[in-house]
């Protein structure tokens, strides 16, 4: 394929799926960087040897020099995934580490572009990146105006991603759980999964910060719109699966009991029932994954 066209990676990535369509269960490619995945290392040698040869069926080659066999954890689009977990890439947290203070505001979208990306890690990332996010604002480029909110909020941005947790892959034949709360300015979702001895697992974690309309709802309703949020960003691993609601509001238990008064709660309740789910009240001390996700501020 010639190179500078520009529907080039789009059309080879369609081929690389059809050719891999059939091993799909095992075998993923993004463009040219193909991973395959097994559980044991007799069925890693069949899948191995079964997409050799649809490459090769294909008119594809590989280079021995740029493969790696039989790892139990390698290097894979910026993450290190490997064991049923995944984490952030060590080569980027080493270069988020040495990141100096941006001075202009293209720098900092460049900084939030790079820390977006790892977003999942962090329990708290829309708490800890508004006042970044704010120094975007407006059209006037030029010099962004640096303050003590501002250098704490990117130390602690910094500082976050480099003590990132590893996430775990979901297991499809666990139940779900969604641990939710919302804060005046921020919401915050954990997807988690209990292991055989009974601990969570974190699988993913979304936040969103409220705009000037959404801070102004009554708690019920920012306490509703969270569930729908995470249902949403989480809803890959989790249409048609049952799932259980963690949430410290406990007038939530009555949102799917009985029709809401408000317009808007019954659109959200409407909406909802797209999903299986329970709701389950939780003091938010003992909530600590969401209630940190929504309520860690900087000053």
């Amino acid at each position: 394929m010639p190179f500078g066209l520009s529907g080039a990676s789009g059309t080879f990535q369609k081929i690389m799926n059809n050719v891999l369509r059939s091993h799909s269960s095992y075998a993923q490619a993004y463009i040219d960087d193909i991973i395959v995945y097994s559980k044991t290392w007799d069925e890693h040698l069949i899948h191995l040897r079964n997409v050799l040869q649809e490459l090769e069926n294909a008119g594809f080659s590989v280079k021995l020099r740029k493969c790696t066999f039989a790892a139990k954890e390698l290097q894979f689009f910026v993450h290190n995934i490997g064991g049923g977990k995944h984490a952030p890439d060590e080569e980027k947290i080493a270069a988020i580490k040495r990141l100096e203070r941006p001075k202009t505001k293209k720098d900092v979208r460049s900084v939030l572009g790079l820390m977006e990306f790892y977003r999942s890690y962090i329990p708290n990332y829309a708490e800890f990146a508004t006042p970044l996010t704010e120094l975007t604002k407006g059209k006037k480029s030029g010099d962004a105006k640096w303050g003590k909110r501002e250098e704490e909020s990117f130390c602690r941005l910094k500082k976050a991603l480099c003590e990132a947790t590893a996430l775990n892959d979901p297991d499809f034949g666990k139940p779900f759980e969604i641990h939710a709360d919302a804060s005046d300015y921020v919401v915050g979702c954990c997807l988690t999964q209990k292991d055989e001895n009974g601990n969570y697992r974190p699988i993913a974690f979304v936040s969103q910060k409220f705009n000037k309309t959404q801070r102004n709802w009554a708690t019920i309703e920012k306490e509703a719109y969270v569930i729908l949020f995470g249902f949403k960003r989480f809803d890959k691993w989790l249409h048609g699966a049952t799932v259980e609601i963690v949430t410290d509001h406990n007038p939530l238990k009555y949102l799917i009991e009985k029709t809401p008064k408000s317009p808007k709660l019954t659109r959200w309740a409407l909406a909802l029932q797209r999903w299986s789910y329970k709701i389950t009240h939780r003091p938010g001390i003992l909530n600590q994954d969401a209630d940190a996700s929504s309520r860690l501020q900087t000053k």
